[in-house]
């Protein structure tokens, strides 16, 4: 047999073996029913990580719970300013025509 013969047969043996060797991995791959892809991995990654947070966020929640109280109260009085400051305005001014009242009689 040639140099050149004898590496192609070499060539091709090795091709041969690479390829046997993708197919055993490739039918693993679908025959494994834990198998994944690549988006199923990161979405049961995402969820784990979210119900980790969850968690750690419901005891950090349990441990505060006069901050959480404090920080709903001014969000709430954020959202209401406006309607908050138009009463105390229209108060204000009930007080001053009241008074007004009272000094014009006496």
């Amino acid at each position: 047999m040639s140099s050149a013969a004898r590496k192609l047969a070499e060539a091709r043996a090795a091709r041969d073996a690479a390829r046997a060797a993708f197919d055993a991995q490739l039918a693993q791959l679908r025959g494994d029913p834990e198998a994944r892809s690549i988006g199923g991995r990161i979405a049961e990654r995402l969820g784990e990580d979210a119900r980790a947070a969850f968690h750690q966020a419901l005891d950090v929640a349990s441990e505060s719970k006069g901050v959480i109280a404090g920080t709903i109260t001014a969000l709430a009085l954020w959202f209401l300013r406006n309607p908050i400051i138009a009463w105390t305005r229209h108060q204000i001014g009930d007080q001053e025509q009241k008074s007004e009242k009272t000094e014009t009689h006496d």
